[in-house]
């Protein structure tokens, strides 16, 4: 069963597109529709909550300070400790077959 984590990153990351898009406007001094800006950080904020819950879920202990540390729960798994641990017993049963 794959994670709907990277899924909701994705949406995040579409959500946070569009705000973004609307904050240019505003640096280069064009009109924005405050509404709709409004709801595009709304959406956003829907999205980081939705995919904190998934998080949650999957990875009751996962912790994360900033976006690179996001990024790598997902993709890794979260569960670094258990992965290193299968990892070192792997090693071990192919050491002592070798033997």
């Amino acid at each position: 069963m794959s994670s709907p984590c990277p899924s909701a990153l994705a949406s995040l990351d579409e959500s946070l597109a569009l705000a973004y898009e609307s904050l240019r406007k505003l640096e280069a001094a064009e009109s924005v529709d405050v509404t709709e800006l409004v709801r595009q950080i709304e959406d956003a904020e829907g999205a980081s909550r939705k995919l904190r819950a998934l998080l949650s879920s999957e990875h009751p202990d996962a912790s994360w300070a900033d976006r690179g540390e996001l990024e790598a729960l997902i993709v890794g798994g979260g569960d670094n400790a258990a992965q290193e641990e299968s990892k070192r017993g792997l090693r071990f049963l192919r050491w002592a077959r070798a033997r």
